[in-house]
C-alpha cells in the first residue's frame, strides 16, 4: 500500500504539489500557533501580589439611569480595596445625573462630572475630564452596564498593580441573552482577547478594547493622551493604551475573579463594529504586530479551502488531511474548554468553537460586504 501512495505521489502535477505545500505550510503555521500563543494563554497563572492599590473606576455614561441603579451600588459594596468612581455624565438627557446624585449622597466615593453640551468626541473629552479628577495612580475603565462579577474583582484586580508593570488586562465580554448576535459577538470578542493575550505572552503586547484593562494615569497623559487622535471615530482609550503598552510593562489576569460581563444589547452591526474596530486598531500598532495579525487571519481563512482543495485534487490523501484537521481542532478544544472555564465563560464553549470553524469565513463574507456598504457611508473597508 505504501508503495502505491509513493507510485502515485510521483505522478502528481506541480499544481498538486503547490496546493499540498501550501496546506503544509498553513498547517505548520497553526500548530506553532497553537503552542506558543492558545496554549500559552490558557496555562497562564496571574500572580497577585501582596500589596494592593488604590483604583480609580472612570466612568463616562450617556443616558443610563437604569444601569446606574442597578449596576453601581453592588460595585460599590464591593470590598478588599480602596476604590473611587469618577463618574461623567456625558449630555445625558434622562434621569442619569439625579441617579448619580442620590448614589453620592450615600457613597462619599463617588465623585461626579458633567458635560452639559454635546459636541463631536465628547466621549474622549469626557474620558479626559475623568482621568484629570481622578485622585488615585491607578485607572480602571468601567462601563455603567458592568453587571456580572466577583466578589474578588477589584481586590485581586488591585493586588496585580505594582511598580513593574504600568498595565494589567483582564477578561471583558456581554453577558449572554440566548439570541444569535450575542453569540456572534461574544464569540468574536472572545477570540478577539484570546489573541490579545498569546500576543501580550510573546512580547508583542496590545490591547483590543478599553474595559477592564487597568493602566497608571500617568502614562496616559506621558503620551499626550488623545492629542492628535480625538478624531479617531472607532477607537477609545485602548488606542491611547496600546501607545504605551511594552512587554516589560504589562501584566495579564485571565481567572474567572477579575472576569467582568456587561449587560447591554448586542446586533448585526455591533457585530461588524466589533471586526472594523479590530481592523482600524491594527492601524496604530508597531508594524511586525499588524503583520503577524493579518498573517494570522488570513493563515484562518485559508484552511479550510485549502484543506478541501487538497482533498479535492489529491483524494487519496483525505485521510491525511483529516487526522491534520483533527489535530488542529481537537488542540483547539482542549485550549478553548481551559480558557473558558477560567474565565467562568463555560456556556460560550461548545456554541464558540462551533462557530469558530467559519468564524475566518464570516469575517471575510461580512468585510466584503459592509466594506461595500460603507464606503457610500464614508466607513473604512472592514478588512
Amino acid at each position: 500500500m505504501l508503495e502505491t501512495y509513493q507510485n502515485a505521489l510521483l505522478q502528481l502535477h506541480p499544481v498538486q504539489w503547490a496546493i499540498i505545500g501550501l496546506f503544509a505550510l498553513l498547517f505548520l503555521f497553526q500548530i506553532v500557533y497553537i503552542l506558543l500563543f492558545n496554549l500559552r494563554a490558557a496555562r497562564h497563572k496571574s500572580t497577585p501580589g501582596k500589596a494592593s492599590q488604590p483604583i480609580s473606576l472612570l466612568m463616562v455614561l450617556r443616558n443610563e439611569e437604569d444601569n446606574l441603579r442597578s449596576n453601581l451600588p453592588p460595585v460599590l459594596s464591593l470590598p478588599g480595596t480602596e476604590i473611587e468612581v469618577v463618574a461623567v455624565d456625558n449630555y445625558s438627557l434622562d434621569n442619569s445625573h439625579l441617579v448619580l446624585q442620590s448614589i453620592q449622597t450615600t457613597d462619599q466615593r463617588v465623585r461626579i462630572s458633567r458635560l452639559k453640551q454635546d459636541t463631536d468626541f465628547s466621549e474622549k473629552m469626557a474620558q479626559n475630564i475623568g482621568l484629570k479628577a481622578a485622585r488615585y495612580d491607578w485607572i480602571l475603565p468601567v462601563a455603567p452596564s458592568t453587571s456580572a462579577f466577583g466578589t474578588e474583582w477589584l481586590s485581586h484586580t488591585s493586588s496585580m498593580l505594582n511598580g513593574s508593570n504600568d498595565v494589567v488586562v483582564s477578561y471583558s465580554n456581554v453577558a449572554p441573552t440566548g439570541s444569535f448576535f450575542n453569540l456572534l459577538y461574544r464569540t468574536e470578542f472572545f477570540f478577539q482577547q484570546l489573541r490579545s493575550f498569546g500576543f501580550i505572552l510573546n512580547g508583542m503586547p496590545f490591547v483590543v478594547a478599553q474595559e477592564n484593562v487597568a493602566f497608571k494615569k500617568e502614562k496616559y497623559f506621558g503620551v499626550g493622551g488623545y492629542r492628535g487622535r480625538i478624531t479617531e471615530s472607532l477607537l477609545q482609550l485602548e488606542m491611547v493604551i496600546n501607545s504605551f503598552i511594552t512587554r516589560k510593562n504589562v501584566s495579564l489576569s485571565l481567572t474567572g475573579k477579575t472576569a467582568i460581563l456587561e449587560n447591554r444589547r448586542v446586533s448585526f452591526k455591533d457585530y461588524i463594529d466589533l471586526i472594523k474596530r479590530e481592523k482600524r486598531l491594527r492601524e496604530y500598532l508597531p508594524s511586525s504586530v499588524s503583520f503577524w495579525l493579518v498573517l494570522h487571519n488570513w493563515v484562518n481563512f485559508l484552511m479550510l479551502p485549502v484543506a478541501a482543495a487538497v482533498v479535492l485534487l489529491v483524494p487519496m490523501l483525505w485521510t491525511v488531511v483529516l487526522i491534520m484537521m483533527s489535530l488542529l481542532v481537537l488542540a483547539n478544544v482542549f485550549i478553548i474548554k481551559k480558557l473558558l472555564k477560567d474565565l467562568n465563560e463555560r456556556k460560550l464553549f461548545l456554541p464558540s468553537f462551533l462557530i469558530a470553524l467559519f468564524l475566518p469565513v464570516l469575517r471575510f463574507i461580512f468585510g466584503a460586504v459592509y466594506g461595500s456598504y460603507g464606503r457610500r457611508k464614508g466607513w473604512k473597508k472592514v478588512i
